[in-house]
């Protein structure tokens, strides 16, 4: 018993063993894999979003060749069927869409041209390298509305980038294409085309939108020239009355009746400035013969039909009164004329 207990005391106090010294965690290696792509798989990621608009593209090339081919059968087929009855409607319509076409493709050349040769002497100036090609490349391009002349200037501006320090060149390079653009497609083109082609100035922008989403890039080259044919085809086809209405430039109501109209809204300023666009035709005597006194008897029959109330009345009354009161000038400078 006395070994045991000297055994225990010897375990107590002999110190336990020394702990080893735990390493240090080691830290992950971060590992990268590495995908080789083979060739026809990067040509498939290049090619593979270009391949929908360039078929669709080729596929509307190859339909304007066939169609250009086949003029002559095409043109008979449209014939017998829209207006085998009437044939010389038909043929003026169809001569009056090829005359609005031609001559819009001729002003778009012509337009096209003015803006290429500014661009081209503006580079030239400012030191641009092969500035003739970059304007023969901005008349071509600018036959795509909208996007071309954007296109036309990001090469002169990397250009002007590459050759010259600093963003001062640069900024010229913009500021050229800006102005000319500014001032060639929002002034003179709607005006310049819509006067040329019979569409209207927002007719012009709604047809490369619709035109655009339907057949893209070469739907927007085509916008203009597809929507005269269909105004053309308005004018001429009763059933197709309305597209004439929406995109022709022609007045759509007749003078008294726009002048009514005016009266009735109660608003006989405006009323005053067509009457003195009319002024500049003709004299007071016959705008009040053939105008103001055909719109007050639409006035009348309005009043019969019951279709007009009392407050409708006093204004339209109030309206005509203004209207008078305001041509006062004119009358009395035809009567100095007249002394």
């Amino acid at each position: 018993v006395v070994e045991r207990v000297g055994q225990e005391i010897d375990r107590q106090e002999t110190p336990p063993p020394a702990a080893t010294p735990e390493k240090p965690p080691r830290e992950p290696v971060p590992v990268e894999i590495v995908s080789r792509e083979r060739p026809l798989e990067v040509l498939q990621n290049i090619v593979g979003p270009l391949i929908s608009p360039l078929g669709s593209a080729g596929l509307i090339i190859v339909v304007v060749i066939f169609m250009l081919l086949e003029r002559e059968d095409l043109r008979d087929r449209f014939i017998r069927l829209v207006g085998y009855g009437d044939l010389h409607r038909t043929t003026e319509a169809l001569q009056d869409a090829g005359k609005r076409v031609g001559r819009y493709l001729l002003m778009q050349l012509v337009v096209n041209i003015l803006y290429a040769i500014p661009i081209a002497i503006g580079l030239w100036i400012l030191g641009i390298p092969n500035a003739l090609l970059w304007g023969l490349l901005a008349l071509g391009l600018r036959f795509v509305p909208y996007i071309g002349p954007a296109i036309g200037m990001l090469l002169p501006l990397f250009l002007a980038l590459a050759v010259a320090p600093g963003w001062s060149l640069v900024l010229w390079t913009a500021a050229l294409f800006v102005v000319m653009e500014l001032v060639t497609g929002n002034v003179v083109e709607p005006w310049l085309y819509g006067s040329r082609t019979g569409l209207s100035s927002l007719a012009i922008i709604v047809a490369a939108i619709f035109w655009t989403w339907l057949w893209g890039p070469l739907g927007l080259v085509l916008s203009t020239p597809l929507t005269v044919c269909l105004v053309v085809l308005g004018r001429h086809v009763p059933q197709f009355e309305f597209l004439d209405v929406l995109f022709g430039n022609e007045p759509v109501l007749e003078p008294h009746a726009r002048l009514y109209q005016r009266l009735l809204a109660g608003d006989p300023d405006e009323a005053t400035d067509h009457a003195e666009e009319m002024l500049e035709e003709k004299y007071l005597v016959d705008f009040y013969d053939k105008v103001a006194i055909p719109a007050l008897l639409l006035g009348e029959q309005d009043r019969a039909r019951g279709v007009m109330g009392d407050q409708q009345r006093r204004q339209l009354a109030a309206s005509a009164q203004a209207l008078v009161a305001n041509l006062d000038e004119s009358a009395q400078e035809e009567a100095d004329e007249e002394d």
